[in-house]
Parts: structure tokens; sequence; C-alpha cells
């Protein structure tokens, strides 16, 4: 019989204790320091290793490999094989990489990164018993990085996912993986930041609230378990933070709660039912808020609201700052975004919000995103910067031909045609070929009516300048130097 990968209540008493009795011996100076550390070092190091024992097992390695065509002049006059799906000029390339999975049922379901899985056309697991089994795609969620697969076996150890909302920063953690080709690998760390965003999922309709951690992760972490001192898996390893391409003391993991419901969902269905809202969201910092009026940095700001959402309908605008929603006072965009994840298409909710000072409310029902209707994704940079009579932008009126060519609605706007190197204009964000629709709210179609706007601003004051760009509207706030 197969039990779920966790701790007894025995071993679970004994890791705090002995977590108690380091914490102790750190606080107090004196002979007994030594002795203390001493007796405890043992104690943490069994606990340790008890749990890394019971969890290993339900931790695999995926192999995906990938057949890459490549032209070969050589090759150029032979004939292809029988039903072959490459040209008779090409020599094929095996790719193969290696990440994680953590098994979540005894019957084969394994989470993992959709990164690990993507494109390949064999998929590989090899568990911690050195048996190998072919696995097949369940579904993958690009918007989380959750993918689920499936092996045919049965009876197999599987670990448990725990809270992540229960997590604190300081818990201790156990990352456990196969990092560059390092079979069923343990490290230990802590939490070092909760809710983390790191923009690695380019993707308007991402969903980032990773759990951070210092236990070591590398290359071959992707889709392995971060387990608190329960035996509970807590979190999916995804990232690191890296200048080298191995890992600096910073990874970062998807939260259990998200991973639980994504990977639920990709099994029942093979596909994510995602409620959708319909607008862009930007966190609000020191600098925004001074140019949206607000004493303090507060709410998301809504950068964009797109034609035909839920959101458009039931009345937002971009500029509207969202305090809460239904009962959760948003603070930051990943907040709201992890609160709309956990609802159904079809849930009605309340939108508290700012418009130019005063209180608005209203109700937006979610709708079943379909499709993949979200826009790139680009966060202005606030820095200042010398000073720059127009902020280092060249504009000129829009014309027809510029509004065929970038197939723009708008008839009235500002090209920007030159953008200077190390300007307030490029620090913040702008590129040539965005279209600026308003400045501080105020439609601009002259580059005069721009200018005089710049003039009128004092150092210290922030531009508020939205911009089209690829049928997607920006704001991007600019400090006066």
């Amino acid at each position: 019989m197969v039990s779920r990968t966790c701790l007894s209540h025995e071993v679970q008493r004994f890791v705090y204790s002995a977590i108690l009795s380091a914490m102790l011996a750190f606080s107090f100076n004196g002979p007994s320091v030594q002795a203390q550390e001493a007796s405890t070092a043992p104690a943490l190091e069994t606990a340790i290793a008890d749990l890394s024992r019971k969890l290993l097992p339900s931790v695999a390695r995926i192999t995906s490999t990938i057949d890459a065509e490549i032209y070969s002049p050589r090759r150029e006059n032979r004939s292809s094989r029988p039903f072959s799906p490459f040209s008779p000029g090409a020599d094929i390339m095996r790719q193969e990489s290696t990440g994680s999975g953590v098994i979540i049922s005894p019957d084969g379901y394994i989470v993992t990164n959709v990164h690990v899985i993507d494109g390949a056309q064999q998929i590989t697991v090899t568990l911690a018993d050195n048996r190998s089994f072919s696995a097949d795609i369940v579904g993958l969620d690009r918007f989380t990085e959750i993918a689920v697969i499936k092996i045919a076996a049965d009876k197999l150890p599987y670990a448990r996912l725990g809270r992540s909302s229960d997590c604190r920063v300081g818990d201790w953690v156990v990352a456990i993986g196969n990092p560059m080709n390092l079979h069923s690998t343990v490290t230990v760390g802590v939490i070092s930041a909760l809710h983390r965003t790191i923009d690695i999922i380019q993707d308007n309709f991402a969903l980032e609230s990773f759990i951070q951690t210092d236990a070591a992760i590398n290359p071959g972490n992707s889709g392995g378990a971060l387990v608190n001192l329960r035996g509970e898996v807590i979190g999916i390893n995804t990232a690191i933070a890296t200048d080298t391409g191995y890992g600096m003391g910073y990874g970062f993991a998807i939260p259990s709660d998200i991973v639980r419901k994504v990977s639920a969902t990709l099994i029942r269905y093979g596909r994510i039912i995602r409620p959708y809202f319909g607008i862009a969201m930007l966190n609000i910092d020191a600098v925004q808020a001074r140019a949206l009026g607000l004493e303090r940095p507060m709410g998301v700001l809504v950068d964009d609201v797109f034609p035909g959402s839920p959101a458009a309908r039931a009345g937002l605008q971009p500029l509207d700052i969202i305090l809460q929603i239904d009962e959760l006072a948003v603070t930051r965009v990943n907040a709201l975004q992890e609160y709309i994840h956990q609802l159904k298409p079809g849930t009605g909710v309340r939108v508290l919000f700012l418009r130019e000072g005063k209180e608005h409310s209203l109700r937006v029902r979610l709708e079943e995103i379909s499709g993949d209707p979200a826009r790139g994704k680009k966060t202005a940079r606030m820095q200042t910067g010398p000073r720059w009579k127009h902020l280092g932008l060249e504009v000129r009126s829009l014309t027809r031909y510029d509004r065929i060519e970038l197939g723009l609605r708008e008839r009235n706007g500002l090209l920007i045609t030159g953008v200077k190197d190390f300007s307030p204009a490029e620090k913040s964000g702008l590129h040539i070929d965005d279209v600026i629709v308003r400045c501080d709210r105020k439609q601009v179609s002259t580059p005069e009516q721009l200018y005089t706007l710049i003039a009128g601003k004092k150092t210290g004051d922030v531009l508020i300048v939205a911009v089209r760009r690829q049928d997607g509207l920006y704001h991007h706030f600019i400090e006066i130097p």
C-alpha cells in the first residue's frame, strides 16, 4: 500500500523542536551556545534527511526530445525517407533537455513546467527507482507555466500539495529536483519573499505570484518540488535569477494554491477554463501616485481596457484606479489576478475604483477567456535624467499613410519619430513608431500641443503619456528632471 509522502507527527515535532533550539542558541552569548549548537545540528540534519527520504520517490526526472531540421547541401539531391516529415536537403539534429516533475497521484499524473515539455516530440519520465516511462501531455497552461503529463503506471509514491497561503517569509523549505543532470538532488533554504512578479511569462494575462527562496536551484530543477517541513509541496520550482545561466541564490516557485487549481482543471478538462476580466494593469509607485493625484501609492492602475471585454461593457476606463474587488483590498496587480483566477466564468464581481479623485463602484460579470486576446506586455520604468527640452522626444502629426501603415483606428495623434538615448522618454519605455494619443488626459494632435504641455511642467512633476502600440493602449509616466 502506498501512502501519501508526508511526515509523521513525531517527525514534525522533532523538526520544530530542533529549529526552536537553534533559534534559542543564536539568541544568547556565552559558553552554552556551542553546546546547544552541537546538539541541535545533528537533530536538524536527521529531520531534513527523513523528509528527503520520504519525498525523493515522488519527484521524477523528465527528458524532452525534439528533432530539429537543419538544412544540409550535401543531402540536397538525396531522396527523403518514405513518409518522412523532413525535406530531402536536411539533416536532423536531436535535442534533449531535462527537467523535473512532481507525481501528484498514484496513477501517474505529474505536474511540471510548460517550458520543460513544450514542443517535445517524445517525453520520457525516469522515476527515483530508475524505471522509465513514456509520457503523454494531459494539458498545459502558458499563463501560469503549469503543465500536467501522465505515465501508464500505478501504485506510485506521490506528494501532497500543501497550502501556500500559509507560507511565511523565513519558513524553512527543501527543494527537490534534477539540476544539471544530477538525479534526485536536495537543497535547503528559507522562503525569502512571497508574491514575486518577475515578468518571465510575457503575456498580459500571465499570473505571476512566485515564492522566492534561497534554496539552491539550477537548470533542471524546473518542475521540481519546493517542500515545507511538514513534507507538503508548497511550490513548483520554475525560474532562477541569473546572469550566468546558473543559480545566484534566488529561485522562484509557483505557489501550490495555483498549482492545485490549474492541475485539477487540466486533468478534468484537458484545458484551462479561465475567467476573463479584460484589462491591462500596472502597479502604482510613488512617482505615478503623484501624477494621479494620490497622497500615497494605492490600488492598481487600469492601463488599458480591451474592446468588447466584460470590463469595457461594465464601464471601466483607462487611468481608473482599482481599490477593491469584492471584499479584497487591492494593492498589487498579481493579487487581483490571483483573486480573479480563483473564480468561475459567469461570476459577478463588485469593483471599487477611483476616477479623477472620486470613488465609484460597478459590477463586472466575468466571461470565459477565448483564444488569446492579450496584447504584449510592457511596464513603464520610472527613472530621472538630465534636463531635456522635449524629454528626448521627436514627434510629428499623424498622417493618413501612418494610419494605414500602422493599422491604427485613431485619426489624430502624434507619431514618435525619434527617442534620444538616456532621455526621460527612453527611460519611461517610449518607442519609435508609438503614437501618442493623449498627454495628461488631453488629446494631442500637433507637436506644439505636446511641447506646450511639457513646458508647463516643473521639476518633479510627472507627465502621463498614453500611446497606441500594436493595437494596445499603454500609459507611460515621465518624471520631469
